[in-house]
C-alpha cells in the first residue's frame, strides 16, 4: 500500500509518505549541518510525520481529499477532525523506546529529539507544567490507540525504519548533540 502524507487541495496531488519523509530527511540534513548537528537533522525528518503511517490518518486524508465517499465506512468527516488525529509523537515515541534506557547521555539526546518531533506541529511543549508534573514523559507514555505506535511500527517503509534505526545506533548522533 502506498501511504499519503499530503493531499493538494486546488488540484488533488498527492504526496506519498516515503517521498514526504525522504524529502524533509534531505531538507533537514541540509539546514542542521550548518550547526554540526546533521544525523540528528536527518532523524528528525525521518520521523516527524511517522504516524501518518496509521489507518486513521490515512483515512483523514483521503476523506479531506475527496477520496472516501461519506457513506464509506472508512470516512471521517476531516473538517470536524482536523488536528486531532495524533500523528508526531508516535515518532517521539520510536526515539524513546530505541535510546531512552541508554544511560544519561542518550537519555538527554532522546528527551531533545523527541521534544522536537512531538512539536513540529504545536509549537514548542512544556516539558514541565506550572505545578511541576514531567509532561513529556507523560506524552511520551500516551497510549498507543492514540499515537498508533503499534500499528505503524508494523506500517512504516523499511528502508525509512533501517535508515531511522542506522542513525540511531551511530555513536556520532549522541556524541555530537551532547558536545553542542
Amino acid at each position: 500500500m502506498e501511504y499519503l502524507a499530503h493531499i493538494r487541495k486546488k488540484d488533488g496531488a498527492k504526496q506519498y509518505l516515503f517521498e514526504h519523509l525522504e524529502g524533509v530527511a534531505e531538507k533537514s540534513r541540509e539546514f542542521t549541518s550548518k550547526i554540526g548537528l546533521r544525523k540528528q537533522g536527518e532523524l528528525l525528518g525521518l520521523l516527524h510525520d511517522f504516524g501518518k503511517y496509521s489507518d486513521e490518518f490515512q483515512n483523514y486524508l483521503k476523506s479531506a481529499g475527496g477520496f472516501i465517499n461519506p457513506d464509506e465506512d472508512d470516512y471521517i468527516d476531516a473538517q470536524g477532525m482536523r488536528g486531532r488525529i495524533d500523528h508526531s509523537t508516535a515518532g517521539a515515541q520510536f526515539l524513546f523506546q530505541q535510546l531512552s534506557d541508554k544511560g544519561n547521555e542518550s537519555k538527554l539526546v532522546t528527551q531533545i529529539l523527541s521534544l522536537c518531533i512531538a512539536s513540529h506541529h504545536s509549537g514548542l511543549i512544556d516539558c514541565v507544567s506550572p505545578d511541576g508534573k514531567d509532561v513529556l514523559t507523560f506524552r511520551m507514555k500516551k497510549s498507543g490507540d492514540k499515537t498508533h505506535y503499534e500499528e505503524v511500527i508494523t506500517k512504516i517503509d523499511e528502508s525509512i525504519l533501517r535508515k531511522a534505526e542506522e542513525l540511531l545506533s551511530d555513536p556520532d548522533t549522541k556524541e555530537a548533540l551532547v558536545k553542542f
